[in-house]
């Protein structure tokens, strides 16, 4: 996951800022934020999920049993007033490359023709709630989330817009619609029109030779010809891009030899899990950017999903994305099979959910519903997926390792 430290060298400020002024304003509360902000280090933070209105993950507390479900809500800004504000964006044409390359200048902060700041969110336009409460209000909890999504913000801008119910997608394709040009010149006259008329040509066709011609020599192509791709240009908004289109087209044409193979096929809803599989295919990698900014995820979020697809399918990122139950003998036997290969068997080993964590060892294995070990490491606070799941736990383990090393 991309904090504050590790954000790209694209990473901006100014929209940062303006979204820890109005979040460290609503919380209204010093000691909670404090706390809050000291959870980054000390819990287990799952992914998280921002959507329109809404910023919300799950948080396990050191040593808790059960994880908390905090939620920041947000705002919308109603549909007119994103208009307005993307056709005063776009109306400037100085930040269209930068936009275009899927980043928020943060010079748009202070951009008074639109009013842009009006997209950061006032404190009033912030609540808070939490499964640690009866009632909505600050907690350490949502306040860990409301810092996690200001890294989010530093690393992704776009997320922001997200929150408050906007696109980057609408704001990119408006600026990529061209503009109005001076009316094209009358066309001239029609050049007249050469040739014969229906009458001659129909008597040629009817006196045309009656002996057969010779057979032509039938050729067999090996190599089919690829399908002729007319997209020379994004078709109009809302639909998506041509690049958008040619990645499903490639997506059906491989679902489909999957089911006339007899091979399973996915099912189920799930936009994350789609997106994880989608961008497992290198050949779809190009689009990892874009997919978690439609997320509300960062960029190293969505590429450490679509590891979790490649190296274990669904299950891999079922397992990457939320804790789940497991069998308190299963833990146990997992226990004892991972210990002789531990570097440092007298440090502890934390059993929680269905993840058994190494933290001297920076390995974590987690169980999926499929029955397999998941491997993952610690990279810089974050459980990474590694390649190598089993069924048998210590096997697993010793891919944790592997991938260390090969790190």
């Amino acid at each position: 996951m991309t904090t504050a430290d590790q954000a790209p060298a694209s990473a901006t400020h100014g929209w940062t800022d303006a979204w820890l002024t109005a979040f460290e304003a609503a919380a209204a509360d010093p000691v909670m934020l404090l706390t809050g902000e000291r959870l980054l280090d000390r819990a287990d933070i799952g992914q998280v999920h921002i959507n329109p209105g809404t910023a919300k993950t799950t948080l396990t507390m050191p040593n808790a049993s059960r994880p908390h479900q905090p939620c920041v809500s947000v705002s919308l800004l109603p549909g007119p007033e994103w208009e307005r504000i993307y056709r005063a964006i776009a109306a400037t044409g100085e930040h269209a490359d930068t936009i275009a390359a899927g980043r928020l200048p943060d010079i748009l902060t202070t951009f008074a023709g639109a009013d842009i700041l009006r997209i950061a969110p006032a404190p009033g336009d912030i609540t808070f709630t939490c499964s640690c409460r009866p009632d909505p209000g600050i907690c350490p909890h949502s306040a860990a989330v409301g810092y996690r999504v200001a890294q989010h913000v530093r690393a992704n801008p776009g997320v922001l817009l997200t929150l408050r119910g906007g696109s980057m997608k609408e704001l990119r394709t408006l600026l990529r619609a061209p503009k109005p040009t001076d009316p094209a010149p009358a066309p001239g006259a029609e050049p007249a029109r050469t040739g014969i008329d229906a009458h001659n040509a129909f008597g040629r066709f009817t006196a045309r030779p009656t002996h057969p011609q010779p057979a032509r020599a039938r050729t067999t192509r090996t190599v089919p010809a690829p399908p002729l791709d007319g997209l020379r240009s994004d078709p109009p908004a809302p639909a998506p891009t041509a690049q958008a289109l040619r990645l499903l087209a490639r997506n059906a044409a491989a679902r489909a030899r999957d089911i006339l193979a007899g091979r399973p096929v996915p099912v189920g809803d799930d936009p994350v899990q789609d997106a994880a599989r989608l961008l497992a295919d290198p050949a779809h990698r190009a689009h990892l950017e874009h997919a978690a900014e439609q997320l509300g995820l960062s960029t190293l979020q969505m590429r450490d999903l679509a590891l979790a697809h490649e190296y274990g399918g669904g299950a891999g990122v079922e397992a990457a994305l939320w804790p789940l139950t497991a069998d308190a003998e299963v833990l146990a036997h997992a226990e004892a099979a991972i210990q002789p290969h531990r570097p440092a068997p007298l440090a502890s080993l934390v059993s929680q959910d269905n993840q058994l964590t190494d933290a001297a060892a920076r390995i974590q294995l987690r169980l999926g519903s499929d029955g397999l070990w998941y491997p993952f490491t610690d990279w810089h606070g974050t459980w990474r997926p590694a390649p190598g799941p089993s069924r048998n736990p210590a096997t697993a383990y010793k891919a944790a390792r592997r991938a260390l090393r090969d790190r």
